[in-house]
């Protein structure tokens, strides 16, 4: 029997009262609709059409009114966040009202006050360098304030236009035409460095970087140094973390950790708790048993 999802990935699903509310998934075209039971949290996911895809896996519009606590896992992706109200900290430190996040080597704990609200932008896991115009490496393991990449003009432009603007679907639109707006052409996702994400992350970690090398057309130095820069990490980090993303999506399946153990590439299961004990410092018994929430639904898992 399958267990209930707890649905991998970035900002907010908090255990609030015991009344249900739900998530709204919206489809580009045609649209459509998928309700599941949360608890005292609104979420709606879109995915970017057109353009804006390559670089954007998907904006995600958040809202409680209670406080909540949410352990946030290591992602293949960065993110940016606007939050539009209610107090936030992240491992107790106070967070700004717009952050960016890089690529991360441990779990971390996010505490958003009540009558929160955020937007989070998903990137693709070679996307982001496009919009941020800058290196992503240097975020590994950060979380900074976005104006530190973008002016603090344009980000309260953009905050100030979703303050007064209330229907969601018009506050997304508002969202991807800034991103639209900031993408250079000269910085545009790589197509050999885009299949080679899309290799790590199709094979959940456990292609050989040799072979993503050679498939994707590249020495294996190149791709190295390349994907660094694009994805902020390394090809090996990236697969680790596509490995975590798979693990939690068999355990949600209902899989016994052996299992889970072999179909995700491990030598055994010791090899598989110690490996999820350096990204969380617990062993996955202890995390997935607990009540702490995680992560969101995906179009791409």
């Amino acid at each position: 029997m399958p267990r209930a999802p707890s649905f991998p990935l970035l900002s907010a699903e908090r255990v609030g009262t015991n009344q249900p509310a739900r998530i709204l998934i919206l489809n580009p075209a045609p649209a459509s609709f998928i309700q599941i039971p949360m608890t005292d949290v609104r979420h709606f996911v879109h995915q970017p059409p057109g353009d804006l895809r390559p670089f954007v896996r998907e904006i995600l519009w958040v809202r409680s009114s209670d406080p909540r606590v949410q352990t946030l896992l290591p992602e293949t992706n960065l993110t940016i966040v606007f939050r539009q109200s209610g107090a936030a900290s992240l491992n107790k430190e106070p967070l700004p009202n717009a952050v960016v996040s890089g690529l991360q080597q441990h779990s971390r704990t996010v505490e958003h006050g009540a009558q929160s609200s955020v937007i989070v932008v998903r990137f693709t896991e070679v996307g982001a360098p496009a919009i941020l115009h800058d290196r992503v490496d240097l975020l590994y393991g950060k979380t900074a304030p976005l104006d530190s990449f973008i002016s603090p003009q344009s980000i309260e432009k953009i905050q100030n236009l979703l303050a007064d603007t209330h229907p969601i679907d018009q506050q997304v639109s508002l969202v991807e035409r800034f991103l639209s707006d900031r993408i250079r052409p000269h910085l545009g996702v790589s197509v050999q460095l885009e299949a080679a994400a899309k290799m790590i992350r199709d094979s959940g970690g456990t292609m050989a970087i040799k072979a993503i090398a050679r498939r994707a057309a590249m020495s294996q130095s190149a791709l190295e140094r390349h994907l660094r820069a694009a994805a902020g990490a390394a090809p090996k980090m990236l697969s680790r973390l596509a490995r975590l993303q798979r693990v939690c999506r068999l355990w949600d399946s209902g899989k016994s950790l052996t299992t889970i153990a072999h179909e995700a590439g491990y030598t055994d299961q010791p090899h598989l708790v110690r490996d999820f004990q350096l990204f969380t410092g617990i062993s996955p018994q202890q995390f997935f048993r607990s009540n702490s929430p995680r992560n969101l639904p995906t179009f791409y898992k």
